[in-house]
């Protein structure tokens, strides 16, 4: 059965001081699979190794403004988006199936509307896998999607909305940063993970990360 955005979590734990080690194996597994029952083509548990960060992506979406968010690029004057990942021990990668005329639209409008269908898929899994490590205890739980969120659910905005002020969010349940905005290399990470289709990645690859505890 899909998982629904709207629906009561299955589970609602209080949070605990520590993590029980057995406890957490078995909720990792559960929620890779809400990954896969919403569609994902392949969802693995990481560790904090698995993730790449690299200084070459960061340029490039620097580079990228001309469609800006306030989450692309990103910038966090007063915090570290890659120390306070690197805190976490473990996580949920997966990733979305594109066909061959699947276009790297980096961080501006999405002219497919089926291709922006599926990046919007991607940010509702990961809101999803989010949600559902809170509900289980895990209340830091931390989402990254993928692309910039301003084209995937407000094109036809002039502006993102919170970066004017006294503005907020049009959708604060699912607007976050992508894992490129915070610098990492998903493509790298796939790779080494072995998330490949017949033999050889596909480019670009469309992929969320929700780190849990």
């Amino acid at each position: 059965m899909l998982y629904e955005l709207s629906k009561k979590p299955e589970t609602v734990r209080r949070i605990l001081p520590d993590i029980d080690p057995d406890q957490l194996k078995i909720d990792l597994e559960k929620l890779k699979n809400i990954a896969i029952d919403m569609g994902a083509a392949q969802a693995v548990i990481i560790e904090k190794k698995d993730i790449i960060f690299t200084f070459e992506v960061l340029q490039r979406i620097s580079a990228d403004n001309g469609f800006a968010s306030i989450h692309w690029p990103l910038f966090y004057p007063k915090d570290d988006i890659q120390e306070a990942i690197s805190a976490y021990g473990w996580g949920i990668f997966f990733r979305m199936n594109v066909d061959g005329n699947f276009s790297d639209y980096g961080g501006g409008p999405i002219s497919n509307e089926t291709h922006r269908q599926i990046y919007l898929r991607v940010y509702e899994i990961t809101t999803a896998i989010e949600s559902a490590g809170f509900y289980m205890g895990y209340h830091l739980s931390l989402g990254l999607a993928a692309g910039n969120c301003r084209a995937v659910f407000c094109a036809d905005e002039k502006r993102c909305w919170p970066m004017i002020k006294g503005k907020v969010c049009v959708r604060p349940n699912m607007g976050r940063p992508s894992m490129e905005a915070a610098g990492i290399d998903a493509t790298a990470m796939a790779e080494n993970l072995g998330m490949q289709t017949d033999g050889k990645l596909q480019s670009p690859i469309l992929t969320g990360l929700v780190m849990i505890a």
